[in-house]
């Protein structure tokens, strides 16, 4: 499970892409459409055995080595630290780009309602695990050309979705990491780091998480292929200038 081949180096003529959050939706199909382009990839699951986890094992079984599996719980800064140690122990590695697609949405989760753990589990999973994993993961030595954060258009504060009731604690948790990522973009920029911060909205994609009754309707719902193989598009395009900024799954650049 930590033995990564050849193919993953950084001499090799081909991308490497790692996603943090890769068991199942959104993650998962980054890993199902990576390969099929024949890139290489590193992805995590918070839990090596659990059930969602066996497709990414399926996919990771079958690609001649190029999906490698490893643990990193977001929750947990001990592993994420063990984790950003293994790979930072690989040698000549290089990460094109590293999508930090790990977050949680337990609904209801309204401000007038929510508990106290209850708010503090969604800042977790949502903004501060995906912030210090790439916090980890830039003190290394290894070169990462970008950065991609999913946020939410629900984090947006400039474009505030009243109709979204029981969203608080997960619009807040997203609003958090985006003005986290803003802060490390400017921060890298001041130390000449050329590393690419990026905060994406997927669009409204059908999947697990997604799967919720909501006393609204839901407009524009789209597939977790059509969002994945758009924002791969999307972060592809994006250079130095674009860094800290925030786009949609059409490439759209989105308000804060």
């Amino acid at each position: 499970m930590n033995q990564i081949p050849d193919v993953l180096y950084a001499d090799q003529d081909y991308t490497t892409w790692l996603i943090v959050g890769a068991s199942r939706g959104i993650g998962l199909e980054f890993v199902r459409q990576l390969l099929a382009r024949g890139e290489r990839i590193i992805a995590t699951v918070r839990e090596p055995w659990a059930s969602h986890a066996s497709a990414l094992w399926g996919q990771a079984g079958s690609d001649h080595g190029r999906c490698q599996m490893y643990v990193c719980d977001i929750l947990s800064e001990d592993s994420i630290v063990k984790f950003v140690s293994q790979i930072a122990a690989i040698p000549n590695l290089k990460i094109d780009y590293v999508v930090l697609n790990a977050g949680v949405l337990r609904y209801p989760n309204r401000s007038t309602e929510c508990s106290f753990d209850e708010f503090a589990f969604h800042l977790h999973t949502n903004t501060i695990g995906p912030i210090i994993t790439a916090q980890k993961l830039l003190q290394t030595n290894i070169p990462i050309g970008t950065i991609v954060f999913m946020s939410s258009d629900s984090g947006s504060q400039g474009n505030f979705r009243e109709m979204e009731d029981g969203f608080a604690a997960y619009a807040a948790s997203k609003s958090a990491l985006n003005m986290a990522l803003r802060h490390m973009a400017a921060e890298l920029k001041r130390k000449d780091d050329d590393t690419i911060i990026l905060a994406m909205h997927p669009g409204e994609v059908a999947t697990d998480m997604a799967n919720i009754n909501l006393s609204w309707e839901v407009q524009g719902i789209i597939t977790p292929e059509e969002s994945v193989r758009k924002m791969i598009d999307v972060i592809q395009s994006k250079g130095i200038q674009h860094s800290g900024t925030f786009w949609t799954w059409e490439d759209k650049p989105y308000v804060w």
